[in-house]
């Protein structure tokens, strides 16, 4: 380990550097000075998660955190703007269901210097990816989750999303790995970094941001620009059937098995959906190549074991059209919930979420390192 002190307009901090699975970490010392009992919870595309068990926050209470390095955060403008939204994001959110930030830092001394930021969360617990897997390497013979639990797991999960689309937010990356899961089955949504705002985000939505098999069609498919809160709902019915499958339910190769996956179940577009579609010759030409599916009764397709309310609330998440598809209200009120379901106790946002730097088209490089440097420079500087 060695020991460096950050400067400049920062907040004075030290830390302690640290290598796990190849990666450098930097901890402040102020909030973490014993790291014998560091811990690497695993990295992706996007940074590299460690877990310290007691980590100072800044009201003096110790919690058990986990700290993302972002990889690469300024490898081009939009992952740099991508950074910004996630950091200010989680700084706006405020409920149960969803991830605590708790710090944010650098080590290094300047804007124009400026290569590394870490998100301090509080530790949600055990991802639900891990669970599953788990799961499948015991076999059938042990049970991590029962039916009650997948049901208390979509509620909670639904319940955070009625807040996170109130604020006019998409996810846009829900999967068991970005969901955490307590000892007592206490949910907590991760990872915000593909989250949009539909509100004052300048430039289209995407199409290649989640995880493949938690997709919807209209993002891997259509290739609109156009998408909305509806792609998210999507995803919890492919987490749901996940986790009653006790198997991923669309895990296709690559995109045109994914496909063929989702049809095979779904159908394939009918025509009020074909009609929407009818701008995009390239797409319409794609559909009309891989062929007509009709949709399967979801009864016949899912397990006789799988109660009524279940397979409906399936069949009605599922739906190639998101227009048609059950919305975050609609699915709080299914009766598969109804032993949950408490709208008095499903709250929302105060107002959309409105991040008005990204609403500026052309920003370079440069100027968002600035805006991340004066962002983690207010944070430390406010709490």
């Amino acid at each position: 380990m060695r020991l460096v002190m950050s400067s400049c307009a920062m907040p004075h901090r030290q830390y302690r550097f640290l290598n796990m699975h190849t990666v450098e970490f930097a901890v402040p010392t102020d909030a973490a000075d014993d790291l014998s009992r560091v811990e690497y919870l695993g990295g992706g595309s996007f940074g590299n998660v460690i877990k310290i068990p007691e980590y100072v926050c800044k009201d003096g209470r110790k919690a058990c955190v986990a700290i993302k390095k972002l990889y690469e955060p300024f490898r081009d403008e939009k992952n740099a703007q991508r950074v910004f939204r996630e950091m200010r994001l989680l700084q706006m959110m405020v409920h149960e269901n969803i991830v605590k930030l708790l710090d944010l830092y650098t080590p290094d001394n300047s804007a124009s210097s400026l290569r590394n930021v870490y998100i301090v969360s509080e530790y949600a617990g055990n991802s639900l990816g891990e669970i599953l897997r788990r799961q499948r390497e015991m076999g059938g013979n042990v049970c991590l989750l029962t039916a009650g639990h997948h049901k208390f797991i979509i509620y909670q999960l639904l319940r955070a999303l009625k807040y996170i689309h109130s604020a006019s937010v998409i996810h846009r990356d829900l999967k068991p790995g970005n969901l955490a899961l307590t000892a007592d089955c206490d949910l907590s949504v991760l990872d915000f970094g593909q989250a949009r705002t539909l509100n004052t985000d300048d430039t289209a939505l995407s199409a290649y941001v989640m995880t493949r098999w938690y997709r919807s069609p209209e993002v891997i498919y259509w290739k609109i620009d156009s998408y909305d809160t509806q792609a998210d709902m999507w995803s919890v019915g492919c987490i749901l059937a996940e986790l009653s499958l006790g198997r991923p339910l669309f895990p296709g190769e690559d995109s045109m098995a994914q496909y063929r996956l989702i049809t095979e179940l779904c159908g394939s577009p009918d025509k009020d959906l074909m009609a929407k579609l009818a701008r995009n010759e390239a797409v319409l030409n794609v559909l009309t190549h891989l062929g007509v599916y009709q949709r399967k009764r979801f009864v016949d397709f899912f397990p006789k074991t799988f109660p009524p309310d279940l397979i409906d609330f399936l069949d009605r998440i599922l739906v190639l059209d998101p227009e048609k598809r059950m919305t975050v209200q609609e699915a709080l009120a299914h009766p598969y919930l109804a032993e949950y379901s408490v709208p008095e106790d499903e709250p929302v946002a105060p107002g959309p979420f409105v991040i008005k730097e990204c609403s500026h088209p052309h920003r370079t490089l440069n100027e968002w390192k600035e805006l991340i440097w004066r962002e983690i420079v207010r944070f430390q500087r406010v709490q």
